[in-house]
């Protein structure tokens, strides 16, 4: 009767023993599935903020571009009345076909008694155009965002007899370009945000360049010496 009893007895605390087993692998189960829930539950969330940071970027870029081309915009309208106004007349004399989307900014300049125009454009490229010929004798590709501002180097000329064209980009970027020799010649690259506008000084031969940017700042360029001399960064927007 004893053994019977003590028979039972240790059948029911091994039951109690696999159920406690049963129960911590329950448990144990129940923790990695939360584990993995929370992980996935994380990583979805870094996803979306990723989503939502792009997308403000892609955003901000937009709205500075519409700004840019808003401003261009009012320039043409004044220079159309002041012509209207004074009753000049105008026509169309030539039309240069080449880049594949919006132009903002052409230039014009002389260089060894021929005539040029060059441009920038949101196709990421600057061209350069044979007025006399009407034809595109150049184009540069190595800006990465659009080409918001071109300016011809008086400065190369004068004083290395280079044909030097200077552009600026939304990929942050001030560049200059031989179009004679077809290469790159120079790079600022210290601004943090698109550079929209650029202009050499009227001083000195053009040897200085003053860019604007959507990083709030104006900076000081030596030509010359490729070195920023100034930051003037007082601006609280672009």
């Amino acid at each position: 009767m004893k053994q019977e009893i003590q028979l039972k007895d240790n059948r029911i605390k091994q039951m109690e023993r696999d159920f406690q087993q049963e129960l911590l692998k329950y448990r144990a189960d129940i923790e990695i599935i939360k584990k993995d829930f929370n992980d996935k539950e994380q990583q979805a969330s870094s996803n979306h903020e990723k989503i939502v940071k792009l997308l403000e970027e892609k955003n901000t870029k937009l709205l500075q571009k519409l700004n840019l081309q808003y401003k261009q915009k009012e320039k043409e309208e004044d220079k159309k009345q002041t012509h209207e106004s004074s009753g000049i007349s105008s026509k169309l004399i030539k039309t240069f076909d080449g880049h594949t989307n919006a132009v903002n900014s052409i230039n014009y300049s002389t260089f060894d008694d021929c005539q040029f125009i060059c441009s920038g454009s949101d196709d990421k490229t600057v061209r350069v155009w044979d007025i006399d010929s009407n034809k595109q004798i150049q184009s540069f590709n190595g800006h990465l965002d659009y080409v918001c501002c071109v300016k011809f180097s008086r400065y190369h000329y004068h004083n290395n007899r280079q044909n030097i064209i200077c552009s600026s980009s939304y990929d942050k970027t001030i560049r200059f370009w031989d179009f004679k020799h077809s290469k790159q010649l120079q790079i600022f690259n210290e601004h943090t945000d698109g550079v929209c506008e650029i202009e050499f000084s009227s001083f000195n031969g053009g040897r200085y360049l003053c860019s604007g940017s959507f990083d709030n700042t104006i900076r000081l360029w030596d030509v010359e010496t490729s070195k920023s001399l100034h930051i003037f960064n007082e601006h609280e927007d672009t």
